[in-house]
């Protein structure tokens, strides 16, 4: 603790952060110029390049590979980041993020998180990464309630390659990659990449285990100078063993990599072993088929149809259960041990249009329209009971479907006048939601019940810039955003959950040149904000109740310096934050389980940092010799509303180091050698956590390595 309040204390008088300059070719992606535009409006806006990502991309999942972003903190649930992983962004988690990848949601519409397991090296696929904190613009996404992240995939190459990526490292991982594209033929008009990979690794924390398959197709068809059709299919597929439960804190001081997950318990509830099939299994398909048309007069437009299919199972052991819960007390009126599948099987598909022209008149106008729908289907199996002759494997003890409708459009507009740049932008969005069960799938012991709701949401933004020169920058923007709850949101609480509002404050200053710094300040004003209990379901998901109002306030600063401009640079961020409840109540029962409503006042949100930093150097001793060092600190955290004593994380400052090298040998277009030492000096601290009976802990990793080799012919 002394240590981490000594560096951070230093980090104070340096506050620096590296801001990658964009070297990608514009003409050569898919996407309109509203892309590139966001950069510049009055919103608080890092873009993170695919050099800046590959640079570390050694088979860790996308939110570790971000975790050096202003205002990021991420968790891992096998304490490697790889397999189960998480970012939040302003104390938010992908629940409240949009995260679009090409202008498409990727957001589960149920849950609205976004599972980066099911997408194996995503980064190996990625051009770049827009990270908007705040409200932001609007998007073909869902209502971003706290930041977006626009992921912008890579087109095909122009020319012919191959390449491999190799790397093994720490709890037996490996990830292999290989990636090939044609360049450009069918007489220049036809390029296509494919990529391929596979990752494995034990994970930190017991039996943690991931099993991950990734693929990548794109083609790009250019007609002619005006019109371009693109079509991607991205396939994941995933095994991991269970690591969704953490441990109490008598566990973490005493054997911290213990997985209860799995346990199998005797008749007096002694652990005798681990059931070796405690899994989560899943795969997802995406389609997308984009066209790209420039019709004239600065008019463009990009039609994108998409279909994503999804399924799997978390296969479970389960001790001394009550069968009833199964529809299966004829076996016995005993509680037993037994072996259960929960499905999901589900189907995303729609479409969105974006027409754009930013020489119209003085205005650069852009507009939007998406629809699309979900069909989820959700039950359940048991495959074994114990002592029985149970071998129905086809029942289903629950089933229920989840059809959600959505359709949103926006209007963007951009103004200027001298130094001013005036921003107007409007977004409508109409939810439909149905939940229900299907024939002989009704089951009141289950955490559903059907429910019907509908919602239109009118979000308006605006903003304004101030160009004081080419160097320096003010910003001020406003923004409102409104969204519907989750599906679990329904069900955990007993009451109809209600929809959240926010109104988003933006103020700040950048620069730019061979010292670049960004200065904001914000405040997230909102009401019905649905935040975590502290408390998870089953599957370990946050379970969240509508909280009144509360905020989130703060100051993020992030600059860089090149003290040897391409040779030597420092960097760092620093958010400073409050993020309360105005008076949180919640409700209680006492012995006899009469309910009452308790009020605590003015509370801190759970799982809601107050200080987050990152800061470090980098260096070429040579041009082919890298070395970055990075430091990451994370304040204490509440795992509960209420601030209890015995349920909070602990602050933490974790230190990495990468060092690459890329040696001219054997006349191949690439070569390098990777090194990564993660946790360097084995700090050991905990990421992310609940609240139940006392507090819960997930450990992550001590010291660890990864290296790797690229080839690229």
């Amino acid at each position: 603790m002394k240590r981490s309040i000594f560096l951070l204390s230093m980090f104070g008088a340096s506050i620096l952060y590296a801001q990658e300059n964009d070297s990608i070719q514009k003409e050569e992606q898919i996407n309109l110029q509203e892309v590139s535009i966001t950069e510049k409006l009055p919103f608080t806006v890092q873009k993170i390049s695919g050099k800046d990502l590959k640079k570390r991309n050694l088979g860790q999942d996308i939110p570790t590979l971000l975790n050096t972003a202003t205002s990021v903190s991420i968790t891992s649930d096998a304490g490697t980041g790889i397999g189960y992983s998480s970012i939040k962004i302003r104390g938010l988690n992908e629940q409240s993020i949009n995260v679009t990848l090409n202008g498409i949601p990727l957001n589960n519409p149920e849950s609205q998180g976004v599972f980066w397991v099911n997408m194996p090296d995503l980064a190996s696929s990625t051009n770049s990464m827009l990270i908007q904190r705040g409200v932001g613009t609007s998007s073909n996404g869902m209502a971003s309630f706290g930041a977006s992240v626009n992921i912008d995939s890579q087109n095909p190459s122009t020319v012919p390659f191959a390449e491999a990526n190799i790397s093994f490292g720490s709890f037996n991982t490996s990830k292999y990659t290989v990636q090939a594209g044609t360049g450009k033929i069918l007489n220049n008009k036809l390029s296509i990449d494919g990529r391929v990979s596979k990752l494995d690794s034990d994970g930190y924390v017991n039996r943690s285990w991931s099993d991950l398959i990734s693929y990548d197709v794109t083609a790009l068809y250019e007609l002619n100078d005006k019109t371009k059709f693109r079509f991607q299919n991205m396939f994941g597929k995933e095994q991991t063993y269970q690591a969704w439960s953490g441990v109490d804190a008598e566990t973490l001081r005493t054997n911290r990599r213990y997985n209860p997950e799995g346990e199998i318990k005797d008749d007096d509830g002694n652990v005798v072993g681990f059931y070796k099939n405690h899994t989560d299994n899943y795969q997802q398909n995406h389609y997308f088929l984009s066209w790209l048309q420039d019709y004239g007069n600065n008019w463009k437009s990009n039609l994108t149809v998409h279909y994503t299919k999804g399924k799997g199972f978390y296969e479970s052991y389960k001790n001394a259960r009550d069968l009833t819960r199964y529809k299966l007390n004829a076996l016995s009126p005993d509680p037993k041990n037994l072996i259960n599948r929960e499905y999901l099987d589900n189907d995303f598909y729609g479409f969105n249009l974006e027409v754009e022209n930013q020489k119209l008149n003085d205005f650069k106008v852009f507009f939007g329209l998406s629809a699309n729908e979900y069909d989820g289907d959700h039950y359940g199996n048991v495959l074994w009971v114990k002592d029985t002759d149970w071998n129905n494997k086809d029942f289903k003890y629950y089933d229920n479907r989840a059809v959600k409708k959505q359709l949103a459009a926006y209007a963007k507009v951009l103004y200027q006048l001298n130094s001013f740049e005036f921003f107007g932008d409007v977004q409508y969005r109409y939810v439909n939601y149905d939940a229900y069960y299907l024939s002989n799938g009704e089951n009141n012991l289950e955490d559903f019940r059907p429910f019907k709701d509908t919602f239109n949401f009118i979000n308006p933004k605006a903003g304004i810039n101030y160009k004081l020169n080419e160097k320096n920058t003010f910003y001020a923007s406003y923004g409102v955003s409104q969204r519907e709850p989750l599906r679990v949101d329904y069900q955990n609480n007993g009451i109809k959950p209600k929809a959240e509002f926010l109104q988003d404050y933006e103020l700040g200053y950048k620069m730019v040149g061979r010292f670049s710094m960004n200065v904001n300040l914000y405040y997230m004003d909102y009401r019905n904000q649905l935040v975590p209990t502290g408390r998870l379901n089953e599957v370990g998901t946050p379970i969240r109740e509508n909280s009144g109002e509360s905020f989130r306030r703060g100051v993020e600063l992030d600059a860089s310096y090149q003290i040897i401009p391409n040779r030597f640079s420092v960097f760092g961020n620093l958010t400073l934050s409050q993020n309360k409840h105005k008076n949180f109540k919640e409700e209680v029962w006492d012995a006899e389980g009469n309910s009452s409503i308790k009020e605590y006042g003015k509370t801190t949100i759970a799982m809601s940092p107050d200080a987050i930093s990152a800061f470090g150097f980098e260096v070429y001793p040579t041009k082919k010799l890298l070395i970055n060092f990075t430091n990451k600190y994370v304040g204490q955290q509440y795992l509960a509303n209420t601030e209890p004593a015995d349920g909070k994380l602990s602050d933490f400052l974790v230190s990495d180091l990468l060092i690459r090298y890329a040696p001219n040998w054997f006349n191949l277009k690439k070569l390098e050698f990777s090194l990564l030492v993660n946790n360097i000096f084995d700090v050991k601290y905990e990421s992310n956590g609940y609240y139940y009976e006392g507090g819960n802990y997930f450990p992550q990793a001590g010291i660890n390595v990864l290296g790797g080799i690229s080839i690229r012919l």
